[in-house]
């Protein structure tokens, strides 16, 4: 119920959180048009997109690839409630990331009030730089149009409570040479998706908004 396909200068996805009885849509920055405040935002509602003006709160500075806007009216009841913090993960632990690869969707059939069903993947936490920045590096194969979605992860014991540790931005791009019919290295190489998931720190997110990490008590996905 907090996780939007959306449509900027680029097609991805986008989350919200509240804090202080305002609510928070959080994404990555290199979806949008850095250089405007206030923009017209797509979103995918009941199988058409629907405009909203929204409001940019921040950008992350230099590669923090997050960007918080406000927009006019609520997006998701206040209800559904997860914490955006990185308390409680560690090394090894599996890692969720929700979104719209290729601009796929899944029917929601009436579950979620005519929005678009993100496909969920899975990872591990393989490292986190804990910065600055805070750098995730999440052993998963990431595909475009996960950028902005949510990391989610689940304490040990505590099959309920979900957290948000991160924003999905992209996948780590390794570059292999391509072999003449001798098998010998040529000078030209191809492009690609090494398996690695690069993500934010939500803290960063928090910070834009205004927030303490550990403070915020957020709303869910």
């Amino acid at each position: 119920m907090r996780t939007f396909f959306i449509k900027a200068k680029l097609y991805g996805t986008a989350f919200t959180i509240d804090w202080m009885g305002a609510e928070y849509l959080i994404t990555a920055k290199h979806l949008l048009e850095p250089s405007s405040s206030n923009f017209e935002l797509q979103i995918f509602h009941q199988k058409q997109w629907r405009n909203v003006q929204a409001t940019v709160v921040g950008h992350g500075n230099g590669e923090v690839d997050i960007s918080a806007l406000r927009i006019n009216g609520r997006l998701t009841p206040v209800e559904y409630v997860v914490t955006p913090t990185m308390g409680g993960i560690s090394l090894g632990q599996d890692v969720f990331f929700l979104g719209f690869p290729y601009k796929l969707w899944g029917d929601d059939r009436g579950l979620l009030s005519g929005l678009p069903i993100p496909f969920v993947k899975k990872g591990v936490l393989s490292w986190l730089d804990a910065g600055p920045p805070q750098v995730l590096h999440i052993d998963a194969i990431n595909n475009e149009g996960f950028s902005g979605g949510p990391l989610v992860f689940f304490p040990p014991n505590k099959p309920t409570d979900a957290r948000i540790l991160g924003v999905v931005s992209k996948f780590r791009i390794e570059h292999e040479a391509v072999l003449d019919k001798d098998g010998q290295a040529t000078e030209y190489t191809v492009p690609y998706n090494s398996g690695f998931l690069i993500g934010y720190g939500i803290n960063h997110a928090l910070q834009l908004i205004g927030a303490t990490p550990g403070q915020i008590g957020a709303r869910a996905i």
